[in-house]
This record gives C-alpha cells, sequence and structure tokens, in this order.
C-alpha cells in the first residue's frame, strides 16, 4: 500500500511498500542514489559487525518541478527527499552516514541545511568539532512529521531513525553543496552512538567530547512557513535565503534562534 505525502511535500510523491519514493507527473530528479549496510561498516560502532548489501537508505537528489528550476538555480538552492526504512545496525538503530558541511567559498562560513520530517520521527545528533580535535557541543534533537530543523553553523551531524516504521524527511541546501565525512568515517561515526535498548553509549575514540543534552528545534526563521508545504518554499525562496547566503543572516544560527 503507497502513503501518499503530498499534503507535506507539496509535490506528487508516494512511499511504496518497498520504502521506495515515487514521483508523479511533472516531478523530476537527478534519480535515486542507494546507500547500503556495507557502506556504513565504517561508521558502526561494532567493528565486528557483517553488513550485507542491502539498501540502508534512500536518497533522492534535486527534486523539482521543471518550471521552478530556473528560480531554483538563480538562488542556489537544491531540493532533495531521503526516505530511511526501519532496520537495525546491530544494536544500533539504522541511520545515516554522517557528515560536515563545506566551507562557502569566499567566507569563513560553513553552509547550513534546512531538514523538514514528512513522515516517521528524525533524530539528529549535531556535534560541533573545534580546531583542536575537540567537540565543544552535542546536541539530540527529535523532530516529528510537520517540523523542520536548521542546522547550525560548524556543526556535523547524523540522522538517526528510531521508529519502527519509515523516515521520510525532505532537505533544502546550497546547490553545489557536497557533504564532508572527516570525524565520521576517520572515528567509526559520531561521538555517541543511540542503542536499540534506548542506551546512549559514547564512542571512545574521541577523546575530548561534550556532554549530549536535547534541545527541541524552533527555528524562528522559519516562523512565517509552518503550515507552507516544504517543497513550496520555493514560492517565498527568500525566505530561505540564509540556506545559501549564511552570510547575510548569521542573528538566525544563534543557537537560541533554532532552537526552544
Amino acid at each position: 500500500m503507497t502513503k501518499g505525502l503530498k499534503d507535506r511535500v507539496g509535490l506528487e510523491v508516494k512511499l511504496n511498500d518497498e520504502d521506495r519514493l515515487e514521483f508523479g507527473r511533472g516531478v523530476v530528479s537527478d534519480g535515486e542514489s542507494i546507500r547500503k549496510m556495507s557502506d556504513l561498516k565504517v561508521v558502526v560502532a561494532d567493528e565486528s559487525l557483517d553488513l550485507s548489501d542491502q539498501p540502508a537508505y534512500f536518497m533522492y537528489r534535486n527534486v523539482h518541478k521543471p518550471k521552478d528550476g530556473k528560480i531554483l538555480r538563480k538562488n542556489a538552492q537544491r531540493f532533495d527527499l531521503t526516505v530511511i526504512p526501519a532496520n537495525k545496525l546491530g544494536k544500533e538503530f539504522i541511520k545515516t552516514s554522517g557528515h560536515y558541511h563545506p566551507v562557502k567559498p569566499a567566507t569563513t562560513i560553513e553552509y547550513p541545511e534546512l531538514y523538514y520530517v514528512l513522515s516517521g520521527q528524525a533524530t539528529y545528533l549535531m556535534q560541533k568539532h573545534e580546531q583542536d580535535g575537540s567537540i565543544s557541543d552535542v546536541i539530540i534533537s527529535r523532530v516529528r512529521p510537520g517540523e523542520a530543523i536548521i542546522m547550525p553553523l560548524g556543526y556535523g551531524h547524523v540522522t538517526i531513525n528510531e521508529l519502527d516504521k519509515p523516515l521520510v524527511m525532505a532537505n533544502w541546501v546550497e546547490a553545489n553543496f557536497k557533504s564532508e565525512y572527516g570525524d565520521f568515517e576517520l572515528k567509526r561515526g559520531a561521538t555517541y552512538y543511540l542503542m536499540a535498548d534506548g542506551t546512549v553509549r559514547k564512542n571512545p575514540r574521541y577523546k575530548k567530547v561534550a556532554k549530549v543534552r536535547t534541545l527541541k528545534a524552533a527555528p524562528r526563521a522559519l516562523n512565517d512557513l509552518k503550515k507552507v508545504p516544504v517543497y513550496k518554499f520555493v514560492e517565498s525562496i527568500k525566505k530561505i535565503e540564509l540556506i545559501a547566503k549564511p552570510e547575510l543572516h548569521l542573528n538566525d544560527f544563534k543557537l537560541t534562534e533554532l532552537f526552544s
């Protein structure tokens, strides 16, 4: 049985029985990319875990209506969709590889990223990496359907599906954005592992790490868009200018503006 996502996406999109997305007429993308379970071997807690080549999650880049292509290119914005089916990585909840964000050319500021949950629940673990290798802040935020989160500047992050149903999420990002994996691959994942028994286990490969704190995502910059389907942000694209031009909106990235 397929699940329609149009009300929250603002596009003809359905989740099928195989936890993959189907697009209706008038919706295009760069195609489907698959991250395999075996691709995640370098970021799991259990080094001896034997992971198969079955799909771990599905990514759909540059999803849009052709008529919106010009305004998206002009504003350097890209809209993506991701599905993370319910699963486990040994004793951990299923998760993404995790990544940091590149610095915007001609600035010293890293690109941000905006996520919006369409179905299921997303648990985001964010960590702030300092030049001396320490992690000065670790935030966990659980985001429900119809809610958004903006990644704070300077934080890497991993997305975790803690529920027994698929997580479907959208994200807005700068059009030429490319993830940087850094510590996530070098140190076998994030600073903490979220285990399926409900415990949070510290990753011993990180030596100087802040304690985890849990915050509620509440990005004030998106207050005017709360009732707008996430793809429809394209119709008010100046209101998400902060994604492509963070240097012009630094106040919006204060933690007090992103979380409550």
